[in-house]
């Protein structure tokens, strides 16, 4: 047989082997051993989905540099910290009404009395500070409940809840707050070092500076749900104190004295 035509006989059966078994969906057996077929899909970038890679830019939350009506309400912890913040709001052509209930809970500042003070007030931004009296509860239920109900009183206005300064771990309550009102409008005290008074809780005159500094620079960054824009006060402070109130839980019947006198 001519060796050309041995050649090309040789070439054409490989071909035809190779086509029959490109065409079989099933591998083929040499000797004793399966041949598998690997399926590469050819890329068509016309026809093939591809992922893209989008860069999403974070959007820069650039603080509110508008004047604010802040409403700073809860129990004896808002006083010393309004001392400062008053000045934080005189630098920044702010107003700040500030109401401080001694012995208060959320459950006090669930009701009427915090619909008071929204309508007498009218705020652009509410400032919540109350749980040192509750540190001890267990009820989360109740304080949920509470807790709730305070958020939905306060509506679409901005507000933010500072929570209580405690040294000693609560039974929730720090947590049920950043629960209900969400981490970006909760300000966590109790990792704040600060001078304490002889009850071990409630912080000094110099104690409240630097625990309001804080919350003040908090609240000028992105981590706070709306931030705004606050001026740090330099020098002494200021006095006396326009639209700071201070009452005992005893007293009922809540009223807006303008200015107020130190207690």
């Amino acid at each position: 047989m001519n060796s050309q035509f041995k050649v090309f006989l040789i070439i054409f059966v490989t071909f035809s082997a190779l086509f029959i078994y490109a065409s079989s969906p099933y591998g083929v057996t040499f000797a004793k051993q399966m041949l598998k077929k690997i399926n590469l899909d050819v890329f068509h970038p016309e026809t093939t989905d591809s992922t893209t890679l989008t860069v999403v830019e974070e959007e820069v939350v650039v603080p509110d540099s508008t004047s604010q009506r802040f409403l700073f309400i809860g129990d004896s912890m808002v006083e010393p910290l309004a001392y400062r913040f008053y000045d934080y709001c005189k630098q920044s052509g702010d107003t700040m009404y500030a109401v401080t209930w001694h012995g208060s809970t959320t459950v006090a500042w669930s009701g009427g009395t915090l619909d008071y003070y929204l309508n007498e007030v009218r705020p652009t931004y509410v400032i919540f500070c109350v749980g040192s009296n509750e540190l001890h509860t267990k009820n989360m239920q109740l304080l949920n409940e509470n807790l709730t109900r305070m958020l939905s009183k306060a509506g679409d206005l901005p507000c933010i809840f500072i929570g209580p300064p405690n040294t000693k771990p609560d039974n929730g309550l720090n947590d049920e707050i950043a629960k209900v009102f969400g981490k970006k409008r909760y300000f966590n005290s109790q990792t704040i070092e600060m001078e304490r008074a002889k009850d071990h809780l409630h912080p000094t005159s110099k104690g409240a500076r630097i625990w309001m500094d804080e919350v003040a620079e908090w609240m000028t960054s992105d981590s706070c749900i709306h931030p705004v824009v606050l001026n740090k006060p330099e020098g002494k402070q200021s006095w006396p104190i326009e639209h700071l109130e201070v009452f005992r839980v005893k007293e009922k019947a809540p009223t807006l004295n303008t200015p107020s006198k130190k207690s």
